[in-house]
């Protein structure tokens, strides 16, 4: 396999379980993932690793998701990256009533079949 073309997803959440658990999901379908705990450095850490795909949670410890993603859609820089947001505690309308829309949306706890599939369609354009 040519891991130069594997699609780069960075994934966003602060919890180390579910950060885990993406990589594991995304690793084994031959992604290469980035876990980020925090998204203090994600303007850096995109510019090095430049993904073709963020999954973005919601709830951050002490930040909100929404404001990363808004200043994400914001920033020249990564405004086409496709970003999915997660969350446990929002649903799919509350998101889609937002000002900016994310590309997808994946609910907690969420079914890999699912996930594989939304990033599979934001990643193979």
């Amino acid at each position: 396999m040519d891991l130069s073309v594997l699609k780069k997803v960075l994934v966003v959440d602060d919890d180390p379980d579910v950060l885990e658990v993406f990589q594991d999901v995304l690793e084994t379908e031959h992604y290469k993932v980035y876990p980020l705990l925090s998204p203090r450095h994600i303007f850096k850490t995109i510019r090095d690793f430049n993904p073709d795909l963020i999954i973005l949670d919601i709830m951050l410890n002490g930040m909100d998701g929404r404001a990363v993603f808004k200043e994400l859609r914001l920033n020249p820089e990564t405004a086409r990256i496709p970003i999915i947001m997660a969350s446990a505690r929002y649903d799919e309308n509350y998101i889609t009533s937002q000002q900016y829309h994310p590309d997808d949306y994946l609910e907690k706890p969420f079914n890999m079949a699912d996930l594989l599939q939304k990033v599979s369609a934001l990643t193979e354009n």
